[in-house]
């Protein structure tokens, strides 16, 4: 991740120096290569800036350049705007339920309009409302059930069965390369939630466990 520091940040020793003692002022806009070319998303915190290296440096969502891509829990948009950087006819459906989330994602993903779609709802294994934990950042918030002790405010959002959601995305595209989870709290539940039926139109699927590891289902099979 230090070496594609480098490689990737026009920058690289103050977008270090965030990352290790969280020197420098925010709102702060990295330029940042791309296969597509420069780019300079948004960034309001160190917490984004452990989000921006772990998916651009650390490649925790993998390096490689996926057309139709969902993305569940895209927070301020960075993993988004990874997958909307790789190709430039690829696709992402992003879903985030948080306001102020919301906001500075679709300012990240301003210039690829008519490229990604947004679900403001939860995604979860059923409908409804449901309670919402909020924090401070942003990056940590997810459905109340899940927190497993955060501290932060509640607010109440719409919720999607995963299935559901999945499922019209797929009769609108015939077939979805990779699905990304990072909700807090719940994410092998929502994998476990997607119909065996809809998995073989799915090429991949990436989740971050509770305790920090990245999982992949490739293949009809889980791997580390």
């Amino acid at each position: 991740a230090v070496a594609r520091t480098f490689a990737v940040h026009q920058h690289p020793v103050d977008a270090l120096s965030r990352y290790l003692v969280n020197r420098g002022r925010y709102p702060w806009t990295p330029t940042v290569r791309t296969p597509l070319g420069a780019v300079r998303p948004s960034i309001y915190s160190q917490q984004d800036v452990f989000t921006l290296n772990e998916i651009f440096c650390r490649y925790d969502y993998g390096s490689g350049a996926p057309r139709i891509v969902v993305d569940l829990g895209a927070n301020i948009g960075l993993a988004s705007f990874f997958f909307l950087t790789r190709r430039a006819d690829s696709v992402v459906y992003a879903s985030e339920p948080v306001q102020r989330n919301l906001e500075r994602l679709r300012m990240n993903l301003g210039p690829f309009v008519g490229r990604f779609h947004v679900d403001e709802r939860a995604v979860s294994t059923r409908g409804g409302q449901a309670d919402f934990l909020v924090e401070e950042t942003g990056r940590l918030g997810g459905l109340s059930e899940f927190s497993d002790g955060r501290e932060g405010d509640t607010i109440t959002v719409d919720c999607v069965p995963i299935a559901e959601l999945i499922g019209g995305i797929l009769e609108r595209e015939g077939r979805v390369d990779l699905v990304k989870i990072d909700t807090e709290g719940n994410e092998k539940v929502l994998v476990d939630a997607i119909p065996s039926d809809m998995r073989n139109s799915i090429g991949a699927i990436v989740w971050e466990n509770n305790d920090g590891t990245v999982r992949w289902w490739r293949g009809g099979r889980q791997t580390a």
